[in-house]
Order: C-alpha cells, then structure tokens, then sequence
C-alpha cells in the first residue's frame, strides 16, 4: 500500500484576490479625517458628518464583498452610520441643537437664524 503526503496548511488559504487592501484603504480614511477635520470648525458632530460622508462615498467604490470590513476600520476615525448619524440629529434637534452639534445660539453659522 502507497501513501501520498500532502502539505495542507493549518489555515484556510484567503483568496488575496478579493481582499481589501487595507494598507491603502487606512491611507483614504487618513486623507478623508484630515480633511473633514478642516472643515469642521471644531464640531465633532459636523466632523463625523462630513467624515461619514465621504467614507460612504468611497466605500462605493469599492467591491461589495470589501464594504463591510472597510467600515469597520473606518470606525477607528469615528465613522458612524446613516443610522447613526440620524440619531445624532434627532438628538441634537430635540435638544435645542444645531445640525453641527452646536447649542443654538452660539452657532458660527447662524443655524438659528431666518435667512
């Protein structure tokens, strides 16, 4: 009787094809936080807004099988959801808040103001 080694990795072999480069998707959501940072006004309500936003843009972009794990890293720079985010302003409206996260009154904006 024969036997036939095999080598089998311990692992599951990843197919690399498919897999986010995370690398260069940390790199994106670098370059999107700075400048959601700069245009914040020091906000952190509007900094998520405009970060959020720009991550669901680029995520798009990217192969579906991809989206969930980029999001998930996109949190360590403090990505919310849609859902999230519609809390926030809920939050915010019912407390007397602008859409920045700023107490009404005091926004740079003049969110409270008649235009």
């Amino acid at each position: 009787m024969s036997t036939i080694a095999c080598d089998t990795p311990s692992q599951p072999v990843r197919d690399t094809r498919f897999a986010l480069d995370e690398p260069a998707w940390r790199g994106t959501c670098e370059a999107v936080a700075t400048d959601a940072m700069k245009g914040c006004g020091l906000s952190h309500d509007y900094y998520i807004e405009r970060l959020s936003l720009a991550i669901d843009t680029h995520v798009l972009q990217l192969p579906e099988s991809q989206r969930a794990q980029a999001l998930q890293i996109a949190q360590e720079w403090d990505y919310a959801t849609p859902a999230q985010r519609q809390e926030t302003q809920d939050w915010n409206a019912e407390h007397c808040y602008c859409t920045h996260g700023i107490e009404l009154g005091y926004c740079p904006t003049g969110c409270d103001t008649d235009h």
